[in-house]
């Protein structure tokens, strides 16, 4: 008989489903770690970015990155989150390379190659947003904002004159350490 998923925040178990982390699965399987504190830390992080503190949200994905007992995952998961703190603080490289963090920990991560697509497309850096934000609907072509960003995007650098033909949808970008 399976282990009982343990209880959890609904709000943090919201958050993880939409990250596509079930908290029955690969969260659940950490290595001296506690789930539902994890996810308590998870989710004030993510309210203080719905607030508007990013730098509240930043401090606290920190230091749950710095906790040992992470799974791959759930390192991928709080990279995410802390890139989109900083992208909406403002700090849209420093939000790229979290997104290329969390893509180092799991590198098949639609989310996580969506995010830095959009980041680097308001980087102005569009063949590089077109190669992330392909391999994301490659990854993921279910999903309807990731279609409707590529098209958004391939109009706009139609409209611009640029080339909208990816060849290789590998996108290495180098990031300083921490």
């Amino acid at each position: 008989m399976p282990t009982p998923c343990p209880k959890i925040p609904l709000l943090a178990a919201t958050l993880l489903a939409l990250l596509a982390l079930a908290p029955c699965g690969a969260l659940a399987q950490t290595e001296g770690l506690d789930p539902p504190d994890l996810l308590k830390t998870i989710e004030s992080g993510y309210l203080a970015h719905r607030r508007g503190d990013y730098d509240e949200a930043i401090a606290i994905y920190s230091t749950a990155l710095s906790r040992r007992g992470l799974t791959t995952k759930q390192r991928a998961v709080t990279y995410l989150l802390r890139g989109e703190a900083k992208r909406d603080k403002g700090d849209i490289l420093e939000g790229v390379y979290d997104f290329t963090r969390a893509l180092r920990q799991w590198p098949n991560y639609p989310q996580a190659v969506f995010f830095r697509g959009q980041a680097l497309a308001m980087l102005d850096r569009q063949p590089e947003a077109l190669k992330d934000l392909t391999r994301a609907v490659e990854l993921d072509p279910s999903r309807e904002s990731y279609n409707t960003n590529l098209l958004l995007l391939k109009k706009k650098m139609q409209a611009a004159g640029l080339p909208v033909d990816v060849t290789d949808t590998n996108l290495v970008i180098e990031i300083p350490k921490e």
